[in-house]
């Protein structure tokens, strides 16, 4: 028996939210506006086995975004990040900046740059958009919220800075 769904997605939609966005039951629920049960039972008539078995869909295949290697990641640890990597070291290999020279007193000078103009909050994090701490131009600096909204920033995140230089006229 085929119930009509009320004030929520078609069937195709539920569909492609588990399968293409990776989304949980839970997850599909509050967006189609019905029960958890009743998404599985969708997917199910549609023909998605959510099992955990063999052919099930709790392990997904991705590219790596750096070597473009196959893998497989759970569905749960593949919506945690925006990039996925099939080793630590293509992670590292990824995120290394060949500009960054570390310079620990252009940090304390870009701190005391960007105190002229901007009141620090105790967990503020200056980031040099260049990766070279000894460029302290106003227009080269931005400040982040927090350490991880910094490194949310360099994971390719949507962090936005809570100032940034280049919106500063000297």
């Amino acid at each position: 028996m085929k119930e009509i769904i009320q004030n929520s997605l078609k069937p195709e939609h539920i569909v492609v939210l588990y399968t293409v966005q990776h989304l949980s039951c839970s997850q599909i629920a509050p967006v189609a506006g019905i029960s958890r049960q009743r998404v599985w039972k969708i997917l199910r008539d549609q023909g998605i086995n959510t099992g955990r078995g063999e052919g099930g869909a709790t392990r997904i295949k991705y590219d790596c975004d750096f070597c473009g290697k196959e893998g497989q990641k759970t569905r749960a640890v593949w919506r945690k990040s925006a990039k996925h990597y099939c080793t630590k070291e293509c992670y590292f290999a990824a995120i290394k900046n060949p500009g960054y020279h570390q310079w620990r007193h252009g940090l304390r000078i870009a701190r005391q740059i960007v105190s002229q103009c901007f009141k620090f909050q105790e967990n503020n994090i200056i980031h040099h958009k260049d990766g070279d701490n000894r460029n302290n131009e106003k227009s080269n600096l931005a400040v982040y919220k927090s350490q991880s909204e910094h490194m949310n920033y360099h994971r390719g995140g949507k962090a936005q800075p809570v100032w940034d230089g280049r919106n500063i006229y000297n």
